[in-house]
């Protein structure tokens, strides 16, 4: 079929799945990142170890996107990108003091316009109102604990609070809007059991919380392969812990009514390094153990598929208000990805377009941190290939490097030399979104207090 003939019926199917329940209430939304969850801890993203049973039955049940990247490494940019569909060098959160100013429009606000109730409840402590990611939330719980990490229980009772012993039907109270974040999978990694002993392996003269102290550093050589491998298993315990975690949740949304009709989204901020290119944790590069994360989406009158295109974080405010059936915001960067998933195939979207599928790009600004350890700086995904701009020298210079991951998942062998095609859409993008990105960058504060918790958290200043 014809381009030109394909492209309005894929739109009429995509209204057609915004609008199938038409006359109903707007769906209630739940948002749901995991801090550090990689892909490729998901049994629905071909992990073998069974860590995750509930979400690969929510998985099963929903669009599971397999290639979808966050648009940076750490947390701070790559949630500011998440609420706002712009890109690092856009919206200007890429350090440790950065705040998220007033001018940018963040999809609370557009839930919150549109008549939902807005709460936000996440173990994050350095998502805070004062640095702007409360912005269109009537309520934002930012959770504490003396220990390093809040645990998901804390997630789900806070959630309870909030929604308290409401029975009001979904027909006769407004809409709402539910983000919740959790952090088992972020170092250090401390799962409770039974899935520490599960999941455990270990190694002679490796103990779990000498390894994770090494996580505090940036010594990279003193990571051995009995360690990584440790760490790896309690990772993997935390992983299967936030799983059950979930479980608990969704049980308790579906006693109160809240799964009905409802818009569930699934995913991460970032990934983690296991040493794969040298380094631990995260925010220090673009390989896809850093970047590569889960995106689940389950809606009314969506149907179970697998999308293999290439998505990024971006993309998920876009799609989660045309699903509401509101009108899309113009500051947003990223696209609805409904369209593709009311596609009967991916080459029935393809066709549908009016021009090639958009490339994905993802960022990694100075963190502000005292020492620039990044090995990256930015990354261009089309189709199989990734262009990534490596760091060199004390100058920081950029030197492009191109993988296949098609043939080379791993990232291992950089092609030689390097694609100018891509080179010159990568740079053309850049400059094309900086003539779109807020005028000032604002800081807020980081105390002396703040600093240990970060450093607890394995950042570095």
């Amino acid at each position: 079929m014809h381009r030109r003939l394909l492209a309005p019926l894929v739109c009429a199917l995509a209204v057609g799945l915004m609008s199938c329940h038409h006359g109903a209430p707007k769906p209630d939304v739940i948002m749901v990142v995991v801090d550090t969850l990689r892909a490729d801890r998901l049994g629905a993203y071909g992990n073998p170890r069974g860590l995750t049973p509930f979400l690969d039955q929510l998985a099963a049940r929903g669009v599971v996107f397999k290639n979808v990247y966050a648009n940076s490494s750490w947390t701070v940019p790559s949630m500011a990108s998440l609420f706002t569909s712009r890109l690092p060098s856009q919206h200007h959160v890429a350090t440790f003091e950065s705040k998220l100013t007033e001018g940018e429009v963040t999809l609370a606000e557009c839930l919150q316009k549109a008549g939902y109730e807005t709460a936000g409840m996440q173990a994050n402590f350095r998502l805070t109102r004062d640095l702007g990611y409360a912005q269109g939330f009537t309520t934002w719980n930012v959770l504490r604990d003396a220990a390093t990490k809040v645990r998901g229980n804390r997630v789900r009772e806070a959630t309870a609070k909030w929604l308290g012993g409401d029975a009001t039907p979904a027909a006769v109270r407004a809409p709402r809007f539910l983000f919740l974040q959790y952090m088992e999978t972020h170092s250090p990694y401390e799962p409770v059991e039974p899935f520490r002993e599960r999941f455990a392996r270990s190694a002679d003269g490796v103990d779990a919380a000498s390894a994770n102290a090494l996580m505090r550093t940036i010594n990279f050589r003193a990571f051995t392969p009995q360690i990584v491998d440790v760490l790896e298993s309690l990772y993997d315990g935390e992983v299967a812990s936030v799983d059950a975690e979930l479980q608990a949740l969704f049980n308790d949304l579906e006693q109160r009514g809240m799964l009905a009709n409802s818009v569930v989204v699934i995913t991460a901020d970032h990934g983690e390094e296991f040493k794969e290119h040298g380094r631990m944790a995260h925010g220090h590069a673009l390989f896809n153990e850093s970047i590569r994360v889960p995106l689940i989406v389950l809606a009314p009158g969506l149907e179970p598929k697998v999308i293999e295109n290439n998505v990024s974080l971006i993309d998920v405010a876009p799609t989660i208000l045309a699903l509401a059936g509101l009108p899309a915001q113009p500051s947003f960067e990223g696209q609805s990805l409904v369209p593709m998933m009311a596609a009967h195939s991916p080459l029935e979207w393809v066709l549908s377009l009016t021009g090639p599928p958009p490339d994905v790009i993802t960022e990694l600004p100075k963190t502000g941190s005292s020492m620039d350890i990044r090995a990256h700086s930015r990354a261009l995904l089309r189709g199989p290939n990734k262009l990534v701009m490596e760091l060199h020298g004390p100058e920081r210079a950029e030197v492009p490097e191109l993988f296949d991951l098609q043939t080379d998942p791993g990232e291992m062998s950089p092609r030689r030399p390097p694609s100018p095609t891509l080179e010159t859409a990568l740079q053309t993008r850049s400059e094309a979104l900086a003539k779109r990105a807020a005028a000032v960058a604002e800081t807020g504060q980081v105390d002396d207090a703040t600093k240990e918790k970060l450093r607890a958290l394995g950042y570095h200043f």
